[in-house]
């Protein structure tokens, strides 16, 4: 099944509205790119690497998989990879600056304004690892191979006729991840869940800018589920942090007061996430009921679920 149209004229807009997105997800992309090389503001290193997944997803749309076409998505890919460190250590240090704001007493303050500074000192390395990255490739034959590709696009472009049939793949996979989820909610399967999430997303949005608006409300309830999902991703990398950062040799004997009082604020706020996952797995179940024929795949009913367990 596919939503492109086999009309000549309106098979022609399609390609018209792909070229200007392409354009416009390149043009992001190389203006973050650019100023993530002197700036190492969070708000450009998380927007470049939106920007760097956006332009991927439309690359695939422009033409069949080449040798060339992989390589600039693995430019886009070590992109993203550089820069992981950077968003993980920005979320915690953010997460943290919340907890100073909040903290009830001087001891707990003290111990997370030590895991802060130890966080930035990471940071500032890692800054200059993911520019070192940046500055191997070289954006303006990179930004000239996109724009030959964007102009070579066919009438009826391929990769647009296959991107149905990969949303529907990806929904397949979202309704698959949410079922595990909700059957052992654990921090693998939780995550799984956010990462289907965010490759459905990101194709149903693809759909929508060229002109399948079925799919619009899905994608804001996506959006919605996959920021509360994130916002638990994040909690669970900062515990992750705290781990690391009381690991240290000798730390442990030099601070146990300190790790007293860390440990037991995550304690208290991994018991909030048990409770919250599951009121997100329940929403989860609730778009997923609503958008139930959505691409025209009918979700399966709970007796085809059993019969295939």
């Amino acid at each position: 099944m596919s939503f492109l149209p086999a009309d000549p004229t309106l098979a022609v807009a399609v390609k018209n509205k792909l070229s200007k997105l392409a354009r416009k997800r390149l043009e992001r992309f190389a203006t973050l790119y650019t100023k993530a090389l002197v700036s190492d503001v969070p708000e450009v290193i998380h927007d470049l690497r939106v920007a760097s997944r956006r332009l991927q997803q439309v690359l695939r749309l422009l033409a069949p998989k080449t040798k060339s076409s992989a390589k600039l998505v693995r430019v886009l890919r070590r992109v993203r990879r550089a820069l992981g460190a950077c968003r993980n250590l920005d979320v915690g240090i953010h997460l943290i600056q919340t907890k100073l704001e909040t903290a009830t007493s001087a001891s707990l303050r003290r111990s997370w304004d030590a895991v802060r500074l130890w966080l930035e000192q990471k940071r500032a390395t890692d800054v200059e690892h993911a520019r070192a990255e940046l500055k191997r490739h070289d954006l303006i034959d990179f930004i000239a191979r996109v724009q030959a590709r964007i102009a070579n696009i066919d009438e009826e472009p391929e990769g647009v006729q296959r991107l149905w049939e990969r949303s529907v793949d990806a929904l397949t996979g979202w309704r698959d991840a949410l079922a595990s989820a909700k059957e052992k909610p654990q921090i693998e399967r939780i995550h799984a869940l956010r990462i289907a999430g965010k490759r459905l997303r990101y194709r149903l949005e693809s759909l929508a800018a060229l002109g399948d608006t079925s799919v619009k409300k899905f994608v804001e309830s996506l959006k919605a589920l996959q920021d509360d999902l994130g916002d638990w991703h994040d909690r669970s990398v900062l515990r992750l942090f705290v781990a690391e950062f009381i690991g240290r040799p000798g730390f442990l004997a030099e601070q146990p007061g300190m790790c007293r009082a860390l440990l037991l604020d995550m304690e208290r706020e991994k018991q909030r996430d048990q409770a919250a996952i599951n009121d997100v797995i329940a929403r989860a179940e609730e778009i997923a009921e609503q958008n139930a024929t959505a691409l025209g795949v009918d979700e399966p009913s709970g007796e085809e679920t059993t019969k295939d367990q």
